[in-house]
């Protein structure tokens, strides 16, 4: 027998908190709205799975091994191994990553707020464990999203180009425009959604919180549905996707867009619905995996041309948000912090680091399958072109940390995505997460 329980708890962290996203320093001036930790857990036949979806940027290694503590000591070691745990990945979420070297109060309390509330979620969830249902739909229709890497007319590819770029020639690839909908069904209503949605979470800028489109998303689809209901989003691979269509002129920044883009995607949901199906959850099934991710190896020469620039370029302080956009544009600030990335990718990084994998699977018809960092979109492709159930949700910025992880090819063409970094991933990184997710499966 299925049983399904939920919880969540607001994580919105306190005023002076360093927001993550941007390469600029953004203290947290307020909020749009509040952030969540989100707790869908699950038990068939007392084994027992959960999903936890954090309203951050990413998850920084100390949370994670925080987290892990905690279920370790209240449910014994085992769960925490069997829990998909992830981040929507908005931008205007808590900076953790330097949270070691910091000595900001109000970063710490904001940090440990988030183990916390997430543990108290995760274990009210299991509290709340109730006979369930499942039903799912999906449906190719993503009209918010884009490749965010274009062929130029000089024959190169940039990231974010500008729009109406005159010399845009056409977007790098195409991706998988698939949402996934999970419907968990308790006295004969929707009692919680999962969706499964490609596209980044950068509509806003500034220095106020807010969870993005993700959270418009699902107060738009609780306004519908005129209750309260429990709705998550994981996100899919999205390192190469984006919200902006370069093609228009129109302001594609703020929070009108977060706005825009979440009641759109409610609708797509909405009637979406209306195709739901049953599905089978006769048995759960889960698998780890470790993978090995070599990280980046920079020649000399490569090396010497980050030293040119820093040599050449004038030192000269950007105003406002510092974003990926710098690069395609040379602001002289992009190009000497790129430069001097590329030197601490030679004189720092490790080998290679291991990320963990995790597969989840639901009866035949249904599997969830982690990702680490912020994959491009064709390792969520061939994960799904390799799995046999008809519903493969890809959950990316999940179990454990990472950067980018470009298509292979994507790295002798350039752009924002492959530039070097300490502990960047080499090459192969996605051949080798594809290969170790598809055995998973």
């Amino acid at each position: 027998m299925l049983k399904v329980g939920y919880a969540q708890e607001i994580i919105t962290p306190p005023t002076g908190v360093d927001l993550a996203g941007y390469f600029n320093l953004r203290l947290n001036e307020g909020m749009y709205d509040d952030l969540y930790v989100k707790v869908i857990a699950m038990e068939i036949d007392g084994k027992r799975t959960a999903f936890v979806s954090f309203d951050l940027c990413s998850i920084v290694s100390t949370l994670f091994d925080a987290l892990k503590a905690k279920v370790d000591a209240e449910f014994g070691p085992g769960l925490y191994e069997n829990m998909l745990v992830c981040a929507t990945h908005t931008h205007t979420g808590p900076r953790f990553q330097k949270l070691e070297k910091q000595e900001n109060e109000a970063t710490q309390y904001a940090f440990e707020n988030t183990v916390d509330a997430a543990f108290r979620a995760i274990k009210r969830a299991f509290m709340n464990l109730l006979p369930a249902e499942l039903e799912a739909t999906k449906v190719y229709n993503n009209p918010y999203g884009f490749v965010r890497r274009y062929w130029m007319t000089s024959g190169d590819i940039v990231t974010n180009p500008g729009w109406r770029n005159p010399n845009i020639d056409k977007p790098e690839c195409d991706y998988d425009r698939t949402i996934n909908i999970l419907a968990v069904k308790q006295g004969g209503r929707i009692a919680a959604l999962i969706c499964n949605i490609a596209n980044h979470g950068d509509t806003i800028g500034g220095s106020l919180v807010s969870a993005d489109w993700y959270g418009r998303f699902v107060q738009a689809v609780q306004t519908e549905m005129k209750t309260s209901l429990p709705v998550m989003v994981l996100d899919d691979a999205s390192g190469n996707i984006n919200h902006f269509d370069f093609h228009q002129d129109i302001k594609q920044t703020g929070y009108h867009e977060a706005v825009r883009i979440g009641r759109g995607y409610a609708r797509i949901v909405m009637d979406a619905l209306e195709n739901l199906e049953p599905v089978k959850a006769d048995k759960l099934e889960i698998k780890n995996t470790t993978v090995t991710i070599p990280h980046r190896q920079l020649s000399d020469a490569e090396v010497a041309e980050a030293q040119h620039i820093l040599d050449t370029v004038p030192d000269i302080k950007k105003e406002g948000d510092f974003e990926s956009q710098d690069l395609a544009n040379k602001v002289p600030a992009a190009l000497r912090y790129f430069a001097q990335r590329a030197l601490d990718c030679k004189a720092k990084s490790k080998p290679s680091h291991e990320c963990r994998l995790t597969s989840i699977k639901i009866g035949d018809d249904l599997t969830f399958a982690s990702l680490p960092g912020e994959p491009f979109n064709g390792i969520a492709q061939a994960i799904r072109e390799a799995s046999k159930s008809k519903y493969t949700f890809v959950a990316e910025l999940a179990q454990s940390v990472s950067g980018y992880v470009p298509m292979k090819e994507c790295f002798a063409r350039g752009g924002y995505e492959v530039q070097p970094g300490v502990d960047t991933v080499a090459p192969e990184a996605a051949d080798a997460i594809i290969d170790a997710s598809v055995k998973n499966l």
